[in-house]
């Protein structure tokens, strides 16, 4: 029994040749049933499954964690978008607002072109007052500096204009940049956004070979978030300029229109000054010509009594002399001396000592009626030459200044 459990009676018979022992039956058997690849099956398995639920852990946590980072990244690039939103409906408002000022400028520096016009004809009119009123009075002077007024006036607009000008251009420069990180912002949040959406089984999920290498140039969130900070900086000072140019331009359209309205007061003040005082003079003139013409025909009525009463003189010579010669003609003795003779002769010498006081009285008055006619002619040319003012000053210049623009005209509105 031993010896066949050994398997000591096989080493006899040729039936027996080839054949195996039963230990190595059993050893076989037993390598075959030790199921080693079972087991490292089962380990395998095991380990693969933990495998595949940390790695399913593992994934879902970064999906779930770059999903809330790209979610987060999205509303950082949301806040920024709609800074940059404000920003431009704020900047493109102030534009908006400082290009209707820069029409509002040139309406008014269309508008001065009317007190220009107003102030230079009443200089030119005046320049046609005749002789002794064609002087630098009062009026000339405000006019003067009322031209000098609109000159300045017009500087501050040209320059209030390339200013404005100047400005719009900083403005469209930072709505530009604005627009710009906002478009960038735009399609960055629409990308962020659909990164965040994506799922395995989305439809334009596919491999993507490079996918993790970095670009380069990319910037970093400070050099990201500064460059937005930079723009919305750039349209907060434009801003900030502009608005304050706009304060500015409006107090000086105030303060101009106002300028010129108050010169306008004071050149039509004296105006009316002028032709109040004119008129007055005038009136005087008037009154002195009249006085004069009186005098005239006073001193021609004068002159013709002075003529009857030398013609009488001159007749009573004639009878005197006439009475002297008939007595001369008395014959011998009787062509005597006396009395009669001698008051013949006295008579003659009165009557022409009286003719010389006439014809010098003649003479004088004649002298004075040719003086009154010289001062007739005086008064009635200065009478013209105050009339000629008068109609000036009063029915040209007063209503040329009647069109004179009001003070929001003045101001381009």
């Amino acid at each position: 029994m031993t010896t066949v459990q050994n398997g000591d009676n096989l080493s006899f018979g040729d039936k027996n040749h080839g054949l195996s022992t039963v230990q190595n039956w059993h050893e076989h058997n037993r390598r075959v049933l030790k199921g080693d690849i079972i087991g490292i099956t089962d380990d395998n398995t095991s380990i693969t499954k933990n495998c595949i639920v940390k790695v399913n852990q593992t994934s879902c946590e970064d999906f779930e964690d770059s999903t809330d980072q790209l979610r987060h990244r999205a509303r950082h690039i949301n806040y920024w978008k709609a800074e940059l939103e404000r920003a431009v409906r704020d900047i493109d408002a102030e534009i908006s607002i400082l290009e209707s000022q820069r029409q509002q400028v040139k309406n008014a520096m269309d508008t001065l072109n009317i007190p220009e016009y107003i102030t230079k004809e009443c200089l030119d009119l005046r320049r046609n007052r005749m002789q002794s009123d064609l002087v630098y009075d009062e009026p000339q002077e405000e006019l003067f500096t009322e031209s000098a007024l609109i000159e300045n006036v017009k500087r501050l607009h040209r320059e209030m204009l390339r200013d404005i000008e100047y400005q719009l251009k900083m403005n469209a420069a930072a709505k530009c940049a604005l627009e710009r990180d906002w478009s960038n912002k735009y399609l960055a949040f629409k990308y962020e956004s659909e990164n965040a959406d994506l799922e395995t089984k989305s439809i334009n999920v596919k491999d993507s070979a490079g996918a993790t290498r970095l670009s380069e140039g990319q910037s970093n969130v400070e050099s990201w978030e500064q460059y937005t900070i930079n723009a919305l900086e750039q349209f907060k000072s434009a801003i900030d300029k502009s608005k304050a140019l706009r304060s500015k331009v409006e107090a000086i359209l105030i303060n101009s229109a106002r300028d010129l309205r108050s010169q306008d007061i004071r050149v039509n003040k004296a105006l009316s000054e002028r032709i109040a005082r004119t008129e007055q003079v005038k009136i005087e003139l008037e009154n002195q010509l009249r006085l004069t013409l009186s005098k005239i025909v006073e001193t021609e009525n004068i002159l013709e009594t002075l003529h009857e009463e030398i013609m009488k003189v001159k007749q009573r010579i004639q009878v005197a002399q006439t009475r002297l010669n008939t007595k001369n003609c008395r014959p011998n003795v009787e062509n005597c001396r006396e009395g009669s003779l001698v008051g013949l002769i006295e008579e003659v010498r009165d009557l022409n000592d009286s003719m010389s006081l006439l014809q010098k009285r003649s003479l004088e008055t004649e002298k004075l009626r040719a003086d009154l006619i010289h001062e007739r002619s005086i008064l009635e040319n200065e009478i013209i030459v105050k009339k000629k003012t008068l109609h000036i000053d009063d029915e040209r210049c007063l209503f040329l200044r009647s069109h004179f623009q009001s003070a929001e005209k003045l101001c381009g509105f």
